[in-house]
């Protein structure tokens, strides 16, 4: 078992490349051999590892976020807190009340903090959920923004703390913690990569996918992480070569490739991973194959022996 848990994380420059795929089959084949998993799920506006787990969302727990409540009575119409309002979440009109545009107040608090009469108090709304569903081997976090709300870095933000108390107080408990992140090179995503010990990019073989991955790539460098790629329906033709050629002079490690296989279509449908040892899958398939030389490559890329 690892001493401290491992923190591998997920992501990919654009959505549909397989990045929850990858997620969800990496963290069934560490509990196949033993492992303590905690799979986090920081795709908060279109979370899906519970579906592909056959797993429903339970223990609910709401993300609050402030917004600032005016006093009138308190209020002197100073303006002191819309002069140092960054996002311009206040509009101040001399000699008047200032008005909240909630819609681009960021939460800091800092209106809340400043204002010297105490005429702004602390309200909230809930903007999304996390939930925390406990399995044998294989616990799952999954956080989910709110429909119509804009502010899914909260969320991971929310997340990351209760992540932070999960390995101050009981760090012996997960061997592996594998993060699947949104599509994208967003705070979202960098609030994750930054956790993370090692980074796992799920890319395409096309012109599109190459972009995307060089863009990602290009914050998980700037953010001095070390990666290796998976390349996902590695199988598609036309790209494929010059793909592979540009990575190769680029000088991207790729960890494996994953081709087109229906047992993955399969799998899916069943809401069952494909690496599931009650699956009852096809373990001389395509996919099959791919995802356990996938796991041999990362368990030698992270130094981690069998249990």
């Amino acid at each position: 078992m690892c001493k401290t848990p491992k923190i591998i994380c997920v992501t990919g420059g654009k959505g549909g490349t397989g990045k929850t795929l990858v997620a969800v089959n990496l963290a069934t084949m560490f509990k196949n051999e033993g492992y303590k998993v905690l799979l986090l799920d920081g795709d908060s506006e279109n979370p899906n590892t519970h579906l592909l787990l056959g797993k429903s969302l339970e223990n609910k727990c709401y993300v609050k976020f402030f917004i600032p409540r005016i006093n009138e009575e308190n209020c002197t119409r100073c303006g002191l807190c819309a002069k140092n309002c960054m996002p311009h979440a206040l509009l101040h009109i001399e000699n008047s009340i200032p008005i909240p545009i909630l819609t681009v107040c960021s939460g800091c608090k800092l209106c809340y903090k400043i204002c010297p009469e105490s005429a702004i108090e602390q309200d909230f709304k809930i903007i999304g959920n996390i939930y925390e569903v406990p399995d044998q081997g294989l616990d799952l976090m999954v956080g989910e923004l709110k429909t119509g709300e804009a502010r899914s870095a909260a969320i991971i933000e929310e997340m990351m703390e209760r992540l932070d108390s999960i390995m101050e107080t009981e760090n012996q408990n997960y061997d592996i913690i594998i993060f699947d992140t949104a599509p994208g090179a967003h705070c979202d995503v960098e609030h994750l990569i930054e956790k993370a010990d090692h980074v796992i990019p799920v890319t395409e073989p096309t012109r599109f996918g190459y972009l995307d991955l060089i863009r990602i790539i290009e914050l998980i460098e700037l953010m001095g992480k070390d990666y290796r790629v998976i390349v996902n329906r590695s199988s598609l033709s036309g790209y494929k070569k010059q793909f592979m050629e540009d990575l190769k002079k680029d000088g991207i490690e790729i960890l494996g490739e994953i081709p087109l296989d229906d047992e993955i279509v399969k799998s899916y449908c069943r809401g069952k991973p494909l690496m599931d040892q009650q699956g009852n899958f096809n373990t001389s398939g395509l996919g099959y194959r791919a995802f356990v030389k996938i796991y041999e490559n990362l368990k030698e890329y992270l130094s981690i022996k069998n249990v």
